[in-house]
């Protein structure tokens, strides 16, 4: 940490002599360049040393072809969009995020009555919610068919998984078990 008298500042290989003499006039400093140490380690450590870097870099066309963030941003999606992803296959964009849940449905969660009981309260503290789950346990069960609904897991990875475990067991029970899914 520096103190409040003190300043930081991170240099790369570009930096001239030239910009450590501006940057320092900035600053109203008297400290001749050649007196300037950073970090311990003498200025021209930063000018003459044998690791500078010596040939072109940044030359793909890429570098130069995107003048905004927006273009830039634009060309990243559509590398993105070449890559084959769940997205694109199995399962549909909003899975795991929850993309497809409007704010309106989303919004009793942040009310601090219903999202901010503690994990460890005590059972007794907490039997609105034993009902509210219970209750949406059995309309769950009757409206698809299951014998059990399960609340957990709640990332989008697992509840994926979880799909393709029901997935199995429906396969395995309807005798065709010799399919591949989810290994």
């Amino acid at each position: 940490m520096y103190s409040s008298d003190h300043v930081g500042v991170s240099l790369d290989e570009t930096v001239t002599d030239s910009d450590l003499e501006d940057l320092l006039y900035c600053f109203g400093s008297n400290t001749a360049l050649d007196d300037l140490a950073v970090d311990n380690i003498a200025v021209d450590v930063l000018t003459e040393n044998e690791l500078i870097r010596t040939s072109p870099y940044l030359t793909h066309p890429v570098f130069n072809s995107y003048q905004s963030e927006t273009e830039l941003v634009r060309y990243m999606k559509r590398l993105e969009n070449k890559d084959v992803s769940l997205v694109h296959s199995m399962i549909p964009l909003g899975s795991c995020t929850m993309k497809l849940n409007s704010s309106v449905e989303m919004e009793p969660v942040t009310w601090p009555a219903f999202g901010n009981l503690h994990p460890f309260a005590p059972a007794n503290q907490a039997q609105g919610y034993v009902e509210l789950i219970r209750e949406l346990t059995d309309d769950l069960c009757e409206i698809t068919g299951y014998d059990a609904i399960s609340f957990q897991p709640n990332s989008g990875a697992q509840g994926e998984y979880a799909g393709l475990c029901v997935i199995r067991a429906y396969l395995n029970n309807i005798g065709q078990g010799h399919r591949n899914v989810g290994r």
